[in-house]
This record gives structure tokens, sequence and C-alpha cells, in this order.
């Protein structure tokens, strides 16, 4: 009878840090500082420095993560039908059906059903707590009630905790989170006097994983999905950065507001951005405590030793460069460049450097191949990220921008301010370089993708001629994209769009 480690086949674990560049990550250019348990586990772990997001947003990432496919091939974008119809073939579904015991929690309310991210998992918890740092529960909100789910399965769905606030009230949260900020930290001290209790980000997921690993069959091998929201903006003071009533006025009214910026009625300062970036940094670190919490559940159950596990994120994010903030803008390297380890199963490969680039497209790939699951036919062409640890990938990878969100943020924008930001972009890495294009004027730009990180120097006109293969694949991808059905936003992601200030 096998073990609780989940027998021959590796348990699985897929944590996703939400909006975490690899400059800012360890490993990264500039690291943002000490996070003891990452460095120990990316010892255990391949470390993939050639790593490129499909998309510099969340549902086009998590899908291509989720199917293998590219964003213009599965659809789910802001030029695209923004809903996943995997067909029974997401990573999900597979494992399911190849005997996996499969679970999603995500403090990202968009990780949900009703975009078709957490298709073919058995429990799925989902939650948005981009202000709300209070709760000291340590069970999933149940405000959404329980929903049926293929046969005998239940999703536990998650209340969106700004849906009792008006718009305008998340727009003034938005631009003024230190409001938030110091309201969270009172209501911390009355609730938990005496234990010094955080504010943390959805402090249900650690103990969730902790019991559904308990109540999981020990004969089975497990999947979990766990995404870590705290690196989102909006950015609240942490006691890592803070440490002075000065210094907390410094940050807590440093305006974080987005539509404003889109609209251009706001252009932040370089200390504005210095200060955003500070705290952005800080939250990196703070997320070194909830890996640790979440590896812990699998050491605890006895299964980690039989786990492989992937660490990376969705996208980036930017601070001022090229003018850009925060994220869903662009293209340029702050956005698409995240942080990729895999630490597998009985610590194979540890330490490895892999010199092939990788795509989020390989997620998919890589965790089917551990399962010993057949990887269906996918276009895009993904491969398991252990192929790559000792070989160039034979292909380039690609990345695209859907510019704003929906047509009622590009609205918020005049129209010359409109035209510089609300742009679909495709981008392509090869070897040492990567292009931009710009399907709508058919401009191409070229970058040294790693002597040049900024991307400061346009190399387009003296490489063009080397790049040209690498050139045409990007503007075959404008076409289809460009060639695709007419752009549709669910009304209830576009209210939680809404309520984050995207739109």
């Amino acid at each position: 009878m096998p073990g609780p480690d989940g027998a021959d086949r590796p348990n699985l674990l897929l944590v996703v840090l939400d909006c975490v560049r690899a400059s800012d990550f360890p490993g990264g250019s500039s690291a943002a500082g000490p996070m003891p348990f990452v460095d120990s586990l990316r010892r255990e772990s391949v470390d993939h420095p050639r790593c490129s997001s499909v998309a510099h947003w969340t549902v086009p990432a998590h899908a291509s993560m989720f199917t293998g496919l590219y964003p213009w091939e599965h659809g789910v974008h802001a030029k695209g039908l923004l809903k996943l119809d995997a067909h029974g073939e997401a990573v999900g579904s597979l494992l399911q059906g190849a005997g996996y015991h499969t679970l999603s929690i995500s403090a990202n309310g968009l990780i949900a059903p009703s975009l078709g991210l957490v298709d073919g998992i058995d429990r799925s918890a989902w939650g948005v707590s981009l202000f709300n740092r209070v709760g000291a529960s340590d069970r999933p909100p149940q405000g959404a009630g329980e929903v049926a789910a293929r046969a005998a399965h239940v999703e536990h769905a998650v209340r969106d905790q700004l849906g009792t606030l008006s718009y305008w009230a998340a727009v003034w949260l938005a631009r003024f989170p230190g409001t938030w900020d110091q309201a969270t930290r009172i209501a911390m001290r009355v609730r938990h006097p005496s234990d010094g209790v955080r504010p943390r980000l959805a402090n249900w997921l650690e103990p969730t994983a902790v019991r559904w690993l308990r109540e999981a069959p020990p004969e089975r091998p497990v999947y979990c999905f766990v995404n870590l929201l705290d690196a989102h903006e909006p950015y609240l003071a942490e006691p890592e950065v803070v440490r002075s009533g000065r210094a907390w006025w410094s940050y807590a009214r440093t305006r974080q507001d987005r539509l404003g910026w889109v609209r251009g009625d706001w252009k932040p300062t370089k200390t504005e951005f210095e200060l955003l970036h500070d705290l952005y940094r800080a939250m990196i670190q703070s997320l070194d405590r909830r890996v640790e919490g979440v590896v812990r559940a699998f050491r605890d159950s006895g299964r980690w030793e039989n786990t492989t596990m992937i660490l990376t994120s969705d996208h980036g994010q930017a601070f001022g460069e090229h003018d850009a903030l925060f994220h869903i803008l662009g293209v340029d390297e702050p956005e698409l460049r995240v942080p990729l380890s895999v630490r597998y199963a009985r610590r194979r490969h540890a330490g490895a450097t892999a010199v092939g680039w990788a795509s989020l497209i390989d997620v998919y790939a890589t965790l089917l191949s551990e399962a010993q699951v057949p990887v269906p036919l996918r276009p895009s062409r993904p491969v398991s990220l252990e192929e790559l640890i000792a070989s160039p990938r034979s292909e380039p990878v690609y990345a695209m921008s859907d510019g704003l969100v929906h047509a009622s943020d590009a609205n918020q924008a005049p129209s010359l301010r409109r035209a510089a930001i609300d742009r679909l972009l495709v981008a392509g890495y090869d070897g040492e370089f990567k292009v931009v294009h710009d399907p709508a004027t058919g401009e191409l730009r070229a970058f040294h993708a790693f002597r040049d990180p900024a991307e400061a120097t346009d190399v387009w006109a003296s490489q063009g001629p080397e790049l040209a293969p690498l050139a045409e694949g990007v503007r075959d991808i404008g076409r289809r994209i460009l060639a695709g059905p007419e752009s549709s936003v669910p009304t209830d992601v576009e209210d939680r769009l809404r309520s984050w200030g995207y739109i």
C-alpha cells in the first residue's frame, strides 16, 4: 500500500506569487532583501533565469499556465473572449482524471469558476482581499455559499470583500490606501489586543492547505495550486519598511491612483515611484513566510520529499520604467520577466541553473510530465522545464500586451493619452534578443535581452536581418490576434476589475 507521500508519482505544488517581477526576487539583479526560506528552497531547485510571462496581467497568464497555450491560442485576453473553455484539457482536469486529488486556493478572486480557471479541481476557494487585511479566520469566507461542481465535488466561493463598497469608495482607497491601512491596524488591535496578529491578505490560505492535506486520501498523489496576492497593489505600509511615524506618513500619503494615471491627470514624481517600489519590495520579502507556510503544510503531511514544486509569478510590475505604473500596460521587461524555479521530487537536479528560455506555457507540460500524463498536442509546443536545464530551447517564446483591459477604462483617457498606452503589442525572445512588434503600425524594435534590460537602445536597424525569423513570428501573432473574436468581458469580471481601479 502506498505511503502518505503519494505513491510513486510525485505530488505537485504550483505556487504563483502574483505581480512579482524577476529583478526584485532572489536571484534577480536588485533582489528586494533577505528571504531566507526562499533562498533555501532555491538551493534545492532548478533556477530558470530566462523566463517570460505570456501576458501582463492575471487572467491570460493563468489560463496559459493551466492549458499550455498562448493567449492568442486559448483566446482568454481583453482582445478576445475573456473566459477559458479548455475542453477537458486543463491541467486540473487531466490530473484529476489520472487519479490526483486536486485543490485550488487563491487570494486573487479572478481564479474562479466564472472565468473557467478551476476546471477539474476537486475543491477550490478564491477571494479578493486587496484592502481587507483584518481577517483572523483560518477558513475561507463563505459569503457566496457553496455551489455544486462535477457530481460530488464542492467549490467554496469566497465573498468579494469589496462588493459592499461603492465604486468611489474603492477609488478613494486606491488613491490613498494609507487611510485603510491605519483603520486596519486599529481594528487588529481591537480584535487581537494581546497576540500581535499582523495584517495579512487571505489569512485562510495556509490553514486551508493544512486541512485539505490532512483529509486527502494517503494513497493518492495530490495537486495543489496556490496564488499569493501580497505583492499586488495597493501597497500598505509594512513594519519592515516603516520605522517611525514620519516614515509612515510619507508612505501613507503616497497616491496609488492607477485610474488617475490612465487618465493622465496624475503623473507620479520620481520620489513617489521610489516610495511605491520600496513598499512593493517589502511585500515581496513578506512572501517568504507565506511560501514557508505552504511548504510546511506539505512537510507536516509527510508528502514533501516526493513533491515537485513550481514557484513563479504571473507577471511583473512597473514603477516608472518607461513611465509605466503597475501592470496591464505593455511588454517591457518589468512587466514580463518573472522568477521561475522548480524543486523536483526527491531533490533531483538540485542547484542547477537552466540555460534555455522558459515560458509560463511550460508549467503545463512540466506538471503533466511529472505526473506521467501524456501532454496533449499544443500548437504552442510547451516543453517540460526539465528539458531546458542543459539545452537551449529550439523555438522562441512569445508574449502579448492587450492594452487597457476594457473599453470603459480606455474611455477614461484623453485620445492622445489612450494612443500612448492602449496598444496591442507582441514580444518574442530568442537567444540574446527580444523583438517587439506593434501590429497597428507595423513598427518593430529589438533589444539585447541581457545586456540592455532597461531596453534603452533599439538595435533593430543593425540586427534586423539576423532577427528576421523572430520578427516574422511576432508579425504572425499580431495578425492572428487582430483577426480574433470580438472582445467580451463578463459583467462580474468587469465589476471586480473596476473595484481594483483597473477600469
